[in-house]
């Protein structure tokens, strides 16, 4: 078979190396992949939903896997089903659930499924008066699509106000900030939650605990991830039905049966989990409709059934009829981002903010091979060396029989690479 990946981060990277694992896979290609994924993979140069397609048909691609939320939000998948083209992704109907926080977070509300207390603003005004009124911490979220960063997490009333001016005003995240999702700040355990859907059944993945603060202990600006494990060590059985059956099930058959959309691909569910006197309620912070970046870095290298078969089955409706089976070792994601740096211009300060690019790689090379190393920003300087394209850079999967195990590896192995300004947390994994 020939496999099309979209796709060019971390996420997409993984994506790609898990089929050419499969016996069943000729070849891989990816549009537009990054200088990691040319090494497993050939990178094409298409890159908008047209061009994709019209490279899938021309090249006779016998399946493709959309790795971000762009292209599905942009229609791919219909435009692939319009010619008859096997992909693997929820349509545009369906892929509103993440391109718009506010609709959602209403439909989920309609159907019963747990959210935190919330409300939808247009005006910034209206917005703000809200925060001043309520009397607990809040989040502000931009509507659209931010690349994972488009939430602002406040502990003040001042702080809540700056983010409504910042994201509506501003528009520090463009037009996905044109109305905004004020919602009650929870405290719990959070938790990524994905699920291979084939519009009428779904099978539960492994789950993995990601890290989205750009500071250690959860300080800083979100951001789109610095760095995941699983699984998660308090996850049971018992938590994860709690979670199908309140969560998981009522969304996929609720917007099938009350809205007309058949959600077929990979459902993530951003969860955190109450502990509350009838038990702990697994809220919904967010749904995004693809394997999140870094979680897919953790996921996929635990996966033991071919994806293929995975595919083939979310097509063909019989999903049940493919096991999932899973490594039961540890597998952690460390991120290396681009930090603080010193320009013509003066400082940069770093991912998620401004940060340079272009910026030299040395060691990669060094890392023990028994590590996966999947990249997200990294290119070809015109030298032929490897140099940095984006905030997040490359992360580094080690594995372990216990957490501890696969952390001690992941942080040793990162101490081998560097390049200017290179930044990483410290306590990724030290839950």
């Amino acid at each position: 078979m020939k496999i099309l990946v979209v796709g060019s981060g971390g996420r997409d990277h993984a994506i790609a190396w898990k089929f050419a694992q499969s016996d069943r896979v000729k070849k891989v290609y990816v549009a537009h992949g990054n200088a990691g994924i040319s090494q497993i993979a050939q990178c094409v140069p298409a890159q908008t939903p047209e061009e994709i397609v019209d490279f899938a048909e021309r090249e006779r691609i016998d399946l493709t896997f959309v790795g971000p939320e762009k292209p599905l939000s942009a229609g791919i998948v219909d435009l692939f089903e319009r010619r008859g083209l096997a992909i693997i992704g929820p349509d545009r109907q369906a892929s509103r659930l993440e391109s718009s926080k506010c609709d959602t977070k209403v439909m989920l509300q309609a159907l019963g499924i747990p959210v935190p207390e919330f409300a939808v603003f247009s005006d910034p005004e209206a917005a703000r008066a809200y925060v001043r009124s309520v009397g607990y911490p809040v989040v502000v979220k931009a509507d659209g699509l931010a690349a994972g960063k488009g939430s602002l997490v406040c502990d003040t009333v001042a702080e809540a106000e700056a983010a409504v001016h910042e994201i509506m005003e501003e528009r520090i995240f463009g037009d996905a900030g044109s109305r905004v999702d004020v919602e009650k700040r929870l405290y719990g355990r959070e938790l990524s939650f994905f699920c291979f859907s084939d519009g009428y059944t779904l099978v539960p993945m492994v789950a993995a605990q990601d890290y989205k603060r750009a500071g250690d202990n959860d300080e800083g600006k979100n951001t789109g991830g610095m760095g995941s494990y699983s699984p998660h060590p308090w996850l049971d059985e018992a938590l994860v039905e709690t979670i199908m059956n309140r969560v998981a099930r009522p969304l996929i058959h609720g917007i099938r049966e009350k809205h007309g959309i058949l959600y077929r691909g990979v459902l993530y569910l951003g969860l955190m989990l109450v502990q509350e006197p009838s038990g702990i309620t697994p809220y919904v912070l967010e749904i995004n409709i693809r394997l999140g970046d870094p979680e897919a870095q953790v996921i996929l290298p635990r996966l033991k059934t071919d994806l293929v078969d995975i595919c083939e089955a979310i097509l063909a409706g019989r999903l049940l009829d493919v096991p999932l089976e899973w490594d039961s070792r540890y597998r952690l994601c460390l991120i290396a981002v681009s930090g603080r740096t010193k320009g013509k211009k003066g400082w940069y300060k770093g991912y998620p903010d401004r940060y340079k690019i272009g910026v030299a790689i040395r060691g990669l090379e060094s890392v023990d091979p028994q590590c996966l190393v999947f990249h997200s920003g990294t290119g070809w300087g015109d030298d032929g060396s490897l140099v940095t394209t984006g905030g997040r850079v490359f992360g580094i999967v080690s594995s372990g029989e216990t957490l501890a195990e696969a952390r001690g590896v992941a942080y040793r192995e990162m101490e081998k690479v560097s390049f200017e300004g290179m930044y990483y947390r410290k306590d990724i994994g030290k839950d």
